[in-house]
Order: structure tokens, then sequence, then C-alpha cells
């Protein structure tokens, strides 16, 4: 397959989730976001995009959030995520890590009904670290290595959506730390990341059809499977790790 077919595929993908998405109200806006971005990537030679403030209202029905803070308080919840990405064709084809760059945001907002001054916020970041950078920064610091094990592709609660706001935190605690290891998520995994861990109603609902496990299963081949088979395949020396193995698990003894 060339880098035209792929993109010719990809776009059609897109516009089939978004027909599996629009029937349900509360993700109209990820549908228009998608058919959009569909005829932009026909206009391309390179795979990448950049998609911002693709917004979900939460549905009453939804529950959320359940058992953690404000459950009887929190009204007006909305969702709000961005993703930007850029792949390498040759890399993805082969099975290697294809990233070149990688950015995955969700912030949740909404109010305290109790409390009509009190803005409440909630925060995920993802992202792909900059390797480049910092192997230049260990150069400047003469060989001395960061403490603190980073993975390539990680989450971290909080980060700047929160760290740049005016918020009373209270009682709450945001550390640097942990960055927690993580496969990368292009959009149509991020979006079922998303459906399948805020909105179980609706994801239960679409994770049967047979469209959408037929598209989520070839977006799970390209950039999951070789994932986790690289850190399997790093305890047979034998086997091939087609990733790196010790950047996306620091924690791996080799």
């Amino acid at each position: 397959m060339d880098r035209g077919t792929f993109l010719s595929e990809l776009g059609e993908d897109f516009i089939d989730f978004a027909d599996i998405l629009r029937p349900y109200k509360s993700l109209e806006n990820i549908s228009e976001k998608l058919y959009d971005l569909c005829g932009k990537l026909q206009r391309r030679d390179f795979i990448g995009y950049k998609v911002e403030d693709i917004i979900i209202v939460f549905d009453e029905l939804e529950k959320f959030p359940k058992k953690l803070s404000h459950h009887n308080s929190a009204i007006d919840l909305i969702l709000k995520f961005n993703i930007k990405l850029e792949i390498d064709y040759d890399n993805l084809i082969n099975g290697n890590d294809p990233f070149n760059n990688f950015s995955f945001n969700i912030v949740i907002t909404g109010r305290n009904k109790n409390n009509q001054n009190s803005k409440l916020s909630y925060a995920i970041h993802f992202d792909r670290h900059n390797l480049k950078e910092e192997r230049e920064s260990i150069e400047k610091r003469k060989g001395r290595k960061p403490l603190q094990p980073h993975p390539v592709y990680h989450f971290q609660f909080g980060g700047n959506e929160l760290k740049d706001k005016e918020i009373d935190h209270g009682q709450a605690l945001f550390l640097d730390s942990p960055r927690i290891m993580h496969h990368p998520m292009e959009l149509i995994l991020g979006i079922d990341f998303i459906l399948s861990n805020f909105f179980p109603r609706i994801w239960d609902k679409i994770k049967g059809e047979r469209r959408y496990k037929k598209i989520l299963k070839k977006y799970q081949k390209y950039f999951i499977q070789p994932y986790f088979q690289s850190i399997a395949n790093s305890f047979d020396s034998a086997l091939t790790q087609n990733w790196n193995a010790q950047e996306i698990y620091p924690q791996l003894i080799r």
C-alpha cells in the first residue's frame, strides 16, 4: 500500500467513524470534526493532522462523576480535547515507532451548583517525550541523566491545563510525576479511549457494531500491537524489538 492509498483509506475510515457517532447528539461535534478532517487529508502528502476544541457535553444519563468529588454538585460538565500528531509512513508500514510527534489533551470543566464562584476543572495530558531534547540536555549536564523515569509515550494528570489557571486546589495536590507509560493513540483510538472512560453508556451501545470493531481493530494493529509486542520481545534476545522497549518502558530490566 502506498502513502496515497493509506491516506485515502484513512479518510474513508474517518467518514465511517463519523457516521457511527452522528446519531448521538452529544457526539455531533466529533462527527463534524471528522468529516472536516477527511477533506484536509486528501490534500496532503504526509500523514499528520491537528484537531482542536472537540467538545462533548455530558448527558445527565452518564451520571458523571460518580463516587469521586462533587458527585452531587457538579453541573454543566463539558469535555474538550485536542490532538496533534505527525506519522512517518515508512515506519508505520514496517511496524516501527511511527510518530515524529504526538500530543493529546483532555480537559473537563463544569460548575459547582452549591457555589457559583467555584469552577471545576480536570485534565489529562498525553504526549511523546522529546528524546532529542533530552539527549542534548544530558550532554550539557556532562552525561548526567535525569533520575526520574520518562517513558517516551506517557500520560500525566493535571499539566499546564490546570497549572495555568487560577484554581483553588484546596487539599488536592498535583505533582509533575509520575509520567505513566501508555501506548500512543491517533484520533480513532483516542475517541474510543474517551468514550470508554467518560461516556460508557454510549460506548456500550456502539462497541458491538461490526463497522466500529473493524475500524478499531485496524488501528489497534497499527499502533498498539507493535508497542506491546516490542516489550514482550525484549524478554527474549532472539526476538526483534521494532520499537525501543527501553524507551517506552524505562523500568524494564535488560
